[in-house]
Order: structure tokens, then C-alpha cells, then sequence
């Protein structure tokens, strides 16, 4: 008698991530009471991750986040790496990322067209999708993700921040 089994659902243990997708980003600042946001950037958004599953609903690891995007003349770059924790809230799918890292970039200023360029500064990640589980080892899913940076003192202006967010697709391998 045959008997069929579904695929576990548990992602706990080791697993290794990769999103790739594209994404818009910008850079933000403030100037006395005003809030001001150069247009954004359009570029190609990238992520990487290894970590592991504590139980089928939360996972912690290492996130490598970067954006690119060659636009007219403007050549920008950001790139963060950090710790984060995934939540699945229910028993499907679905979840929420967040974390905090260091962080940096290349940017030419709008204004002046000079290159400018920060590093090791906070960065916050942040993700939230749905993944489809393919077999016991593997999942695929659509996510929505960002990171930010902290780039004060890069304008001249007040509160300094870059950011990129973007849709993504993400493969999953559970070791």
C-alpha cells in the first residue's frame, strides 16, 4: 500500500539564502524644518544569508545586503552586512526580517556632482514576504526588502540617511 507524506515544513538547522531583484534608492536629508528626498535611483538589489533556524517560526543570521545602479551620470553603491532575525508568525510562509549592521556607499551629490563616500555606519535591514516551500530542503519566495543607512555629515545638511528597498526573489537551501 503506498502512503504519501508532505514535505516537512520545519526550517530549523543550518540554511544559506540568496535574494536578487530590483530596487529604487535615494538619498534624504533635512534642511531646517524641511524633509528633503533626491529622486530616487533605480538599480539592481542583491542579498545573501546564512543562519540558522532555532525553531519553525524564528531563524537568526548574517545578512550581506548590497544596491547598484549606473543612472545618467550618477553612479551609486550601498552595501550593508548584519545580524537578523526572521519570524514566521504562522505555519505558513510568511515573515518578517529585521535587523542592525554597519554599513556604507558611494554616491555623487546631485548638486555638485562630486563623489562622495561613507562607511562603517549603522544600517538597518528590513524584509517581509512569503516563501513556498520546494521539497524538504529548499524554499522560493517573494519579498519585499530595504536596508538604511546613517549618513550624516555626507551633505552638509541635517539627518543624513540613504536607503534602498526593492521586490525580490529569494531562494532558501535548509542544510
Amino acid at each position: 500500500e503506498a502512503t504519501f507524506t508532505k514535505p516537512a515544513r520545519e526550517r530549523e538547522g543550518l540554511f544559506l539564502g540568496l535574494n536578487a531583484g530590483g530596487a529604487g534608492s535615494q538619498l534624504m536629508y533635512k534642511d531646517g524644518t524641511r524633509r528633503i528626498s533626491e529622486d530616487p535611483l533605480a538599480g539592481g538589489f542583491g542579498q545573501m544569508r546564512v543562519g540558522l533556524g532555532l525553531s519553525p517560526k524564528f531563524a537568526v543570521g548574517l545578512e550581506a545586503v548590497g544596491f547598484d545602479s549606473k543612472e545618467d551620470d550618477a553612479d551609486w553603491q550601498l552595501g550593508a552586512l548584519g545580524a537578523a532575525a526572521t519570524w514566521r508568525p504562522c505555519s505558513n510562509g510568511f515573515f518578517l526580517r529585521a535587523g542592525l549592521g554597519v554599513g556604507g556607499g558611494e554616491f555623487t551629490d546631485p548638486a555638485s556632482g562630486d563623489q562622495l563616500e561613507i562607511d562603517g555606519r549603522l544600517a538597518w535591514l528590513f524584509g517581509i514576504g512569503y516563501e513556498w516551500r520546494l521539497g524538504r530542503h529548499a524554499g522560493l519566495g517573494l519579498a519585499a526588502d530595504g536596508i538604511g543607512i546613517n549618513a550624516d555629515g555626507l551633505t552638509g545638511f541635517e539627518d543624513d540617511e540613504a536607503g534602498a528597498g526593492g521586490v525580490t526573489v529569494q531562494f532558501n537551501w535548509y542544510l
